[in-house]
C-alpha cells in the first residue's frame, strides 16, 4: 500500500467524522479501502444507516479494538475543508484500479499452463475493461446547456444521422446506424442475411467509416470474395475459377472491383472462437489506431460467438452475449450489427414473415436491440412467385423510430442489393 492512498484514505475518514453528511455523497464500497481502513469505512455506512451519529466514539463501541490501529488525529488536526473529499475519493479509486488489475494480472499468470489460456485471456481482457470503466460516476450536468444544444440544432435545421447504409429507404427510415446502437439482422438459412450485412458495411465503409467485421464461418478471403463479387458486379459462381470463366469483361470488372475493396477502411477477423472482449479489445486499439475515422463492427452471426462463461441454459449464454455487445456498442460509442438465425417456428406458419419471437434463442436480444430488422423473400418459398429476387427489409423493431417495410432487389449472383428505383440495364433484368 502506498503512503499516498494511506493519507489520501485517512483524510476521506476525517471529512466524514468532521461533516456526517459528506458519507451521503461518497460512492467508494469499503472494498476499494485498504484492508486497514476497510473495516472502519463499513461502520461509518452502518452508523449513517442507523440515522446515527458518526464519531470517533461510535467507531470504537462498533469495533472495538480494531480501531487502536487506526490513526486519525493527525487527518482530522489537518482538514482544511470536508470538500477536498472529492480529491481524495479519486485517489482511492485510482489506487484500489491498480491493486485489482495487479490481482487479476497475477491470478491469471498464475493459471497459466500449456494446456491453453485462450480462454483465461480472454476472461482478463473482460475483466480490466471492466475496471477500467468502474469509478466514479460525474455528477456535473447543465439542463440549460443541453437544452439549448438541443435547440440549436434544431433551429439550424440539423439531422441527428447515423452512418448511411446507401438504401435511401432504409436510411429514410432508421436515418442510418448510429453511435451506440446494436442493430440486430435476422433471416432463415439462404435468404441472404450475409450478403445484406456486407452490403451495409460496404455502405458504412464507402463513407469513410471503419469496419470491425467478424466472420465465425467463413474464412476471411470468402468475405473479401464475397464484396469484391458485389462492388465488381461478378458472378459469385465465376469467381470460383476465374481463369477458365471470365470473360474479357468479367476481368475488367473484376479489377474495378478490386480498385473499390482496396480502398475501404476495415478488419476482418475469422476465428470461430473469438469472445466478444476480444472484440471489444481489437476495436479499441484500432479505434486508437485510427482516431479520427468513426467505426462500426459488424458480426455474422451472434449465435455463433463463444458464451463468456458456460451456462446450463444456452438461452442465458445467448442472453448475456446480446447483453454485452449492447454495453460495447454504449461504451464504444459505435454501431454494432450482429446477424442472427430464426427459429424454424417461421415455417409452420401460413404468412412466413419473421416477427420478434422467431429469433432463436432469443432471450434478451429483442430487448438489446435498438434495431431489429428482418429478410424475407417470397420467392424462397414459392419459385413461381411474382417478387423474383425481391427481398424485403422488414423493421420489427426501432426504438427511436417507425416500423415498417423497405423494398430492395437482390441480384444473388453478385451478392449485390441495390434499391429499386436504380434497377436499370443488367441489373433490371437479373432483379425482375
Amino acid at each position: 500500500m502506498d503512503h499516498q492512498n494511506v493519507v489520501a484514505e485517512q483524510m476521506l475518514l476525517a471529512c466524514i467524522l468532521r461533516d456526517n453528511t459528506v458519507i451521503k455523497e461518497i460512492e467508494l464500497k469499503p472494498e476499494q479501502f485498504s484492508p486497514h481502513h476497510a473495516p472502519v469505512f463499513q461502520a461509518m455506512r452502518e452508523l449513517d444507516a442507523e440515522e446515527s451519529l458518526i464519531d470517533m466514539a461510535a467507531l470504537h463501541m462498533k469495533l472495538g479494538s480494531t480501531m487502536n490501529q487506526v490513526d486519525l488525529k493527525d487527518a482530522i488536526d489537518s482538514l482544511l475543508s470536508t470538500e477536498s473529499y472529492k480529491h481524495y475519493e479519486t485517489t482511492i479509486i485510482r489506487a484500489w484500479k491498480r491493486r485489482e488489475a495487479r490481482l487479476k494480472a497475477r491470478e491469471y499468470l498464475d493459471a497459466t499452463n500449456d494446456s491453453g489460456t485462450e480462454e483465461g485471456l480472454s476472461e482478463l481482457i473482460s475483466e480490466l475493461s471492466n475496471l477500467e470503466q468502474a469509478g466514479i460516476q460525474s455528477d456535473e450536468f447543465d439542463a440549460k446547456k443541453e437544452l439549448m444544444a438541443i435547440y440549436d440544432e434544431a433551429y439550424d435545421g440539423v439531422i441527428q444521422k447515423g452512418l448511411p447504409t446507401g438504401f435511401v429507404e432504409y436510411d429514410r427510415m432508421t436515418n442510418g446506424h448510429d453511435e451506440g446502437q446494436l442493430i440486430i439482422v435476422a433471416a432463415r438459412p439462404s435468404v441472404g442475411k450475409t450478403a445484406f450485412a456486407l452490403n451495409v458495411a460496404m455502405g458504412h465503409m464507402k463513407q469513410g467509416a471503419f469496419g470491425h467485421l467478424y466472420s465465425l464461418e467463413m474464412s476471411k478471403k470468402s468475405f473479401l470474395k464475397r464484396m469484391w463479387a458485389a462492388a465488381g458486379r461478378i458472378d459469385s459462381q465465376k469467381m470460383r475459377d476465374p481463369h477458365r470463366l471470365f470473360s474479357e469483361q468479367d476481368w475488367r470488372n473484376f479489377n474495378n472491383g478490386m480498385s473499390e475493396i482496396s480502398k475501404l477502411p476495415m478488419y476482418i477477423g475469422d476465428s470461430s472462437a473469438v469472445t466478444i472482449p476480444q472484440i471489444y479489445a481489437r476495436t479499441r486499439k484500432l479505434m486508437r489506431k485510427y482516431p479520427d475515422q468513426k467505426h462500426f463492427v459488424m458480426i455474422d452471426y451472434l449465435q455463433l460467438l463463444k458464451p463468456l462463461a458456460k451456462r446450463g441454459n444456452r438461452q442465458e449464454e445467448v442472453s448475456e452475449m446480446s447483453r454485452a455487445l449492447k454495453n460495447m456498442a454504449m461504451d464504444l460509442g459505435i454501431p454494432v450489427i450482429a446477424l442472427s438465425q430464426l427459429s424454424r417456428g417461421v415455417e409452420s406458419r401460413q404468412d412466413k414473415r419473421p416477427m420478434l419471437s422467431d429469433i432463436r434463442e432469443s432471450g434478451s436480444i429483442e430487448q438489446d436491440a435498438d434495431i431489429v430488422a428482418f429478410l424475407y423473400r417470397d420467392d424462397y418459398y414459392d419459385k413461381e412467385s411474382e417478387n423474383k429476387n425481391i427481398i424485403e427489409i422488414i423493421i420489427g423493431k426501432q426504438r427511436e423510430g417507425p416500423v415498417g417495410t423497405v423494398e430492395l432487389a437482390f441480384i444473388k449472383e453478385y451478392n449485390l442489393f441495390v434499391n429499386l428505383d436504380r434497377r436499370y440495364a443488367d441489373d433490371r433484368q437479373r432483379a425482375v
